[in-house]
């Protein structure tokens, strides 16, 4: 008698998050210049960039800059990916003036806004996880919205 094995296997916890930054008068260089990180992508209105394999180039129907975690942070746990983007908004003091007060009078003058896309996949029957108050109070204080795509194994 053979035993029957199964080839699923069970993903790997991941968990990544990615601010993004967009508005018609998006200038990408100013928000480099302030955060101090350059983006995975970023393009002006109107300007010419490459989607992707499948999309290939497009036009910016408005200005993005943004930057996703991933690179950075090596770990499944989405703290540690919230915790990097507080400290990137919010430690650093320029002059007089901290990157978030900057970033808040960027936001204002151009009519930027701001979002947060946390992911997570975990395995099956672990628990989604929570936004830390610390990252939820940066967010807010931006002004960023948050959004969460959180998922596990069946």
């Amino acid at each position: 008698m053979s035993s029957a094995t199964s080839t699923t296997k069970s993903k790997a916890a991941r968990a990544f998050a990615t601010l993004r930054f967009y508005g018609d008068r998006l200038d990408p260089e100013r928000i480099s210049d302030i955060i101090k990180i350059l983006p995975t992508k970023a393009w002006r209105k109107g300007e010419s960039y490459f989607a992707g394999p499948h999309a290939g180039q497009l036009t910016g129907r408005t200005g993005t800059w943004f930057v996703t975690t991933e690179a950075y942070v090596q770990s499944p746990d989405l703290e540690r990916h919230l915790a990097f983007l507080d400290r990137l908004l919010s430690h650093y003091t320029l002059g007089d003036r901290t990157r978030m007060s900057r970033l808040q009078t960027m936001m204002a003058e151009d009519g930027v806004k701001a979002d947060v896309s946390c992911f997570w996949h975990g395995r099956a029957g672990e628990p989604p996880p929570s936004i830390p108050a610390k990252a939820m109070q940066t967010l807010r204080a931006l002004p960023a919205t948050i959004e969460t795509d959180f998922d596990t194994d069946c």
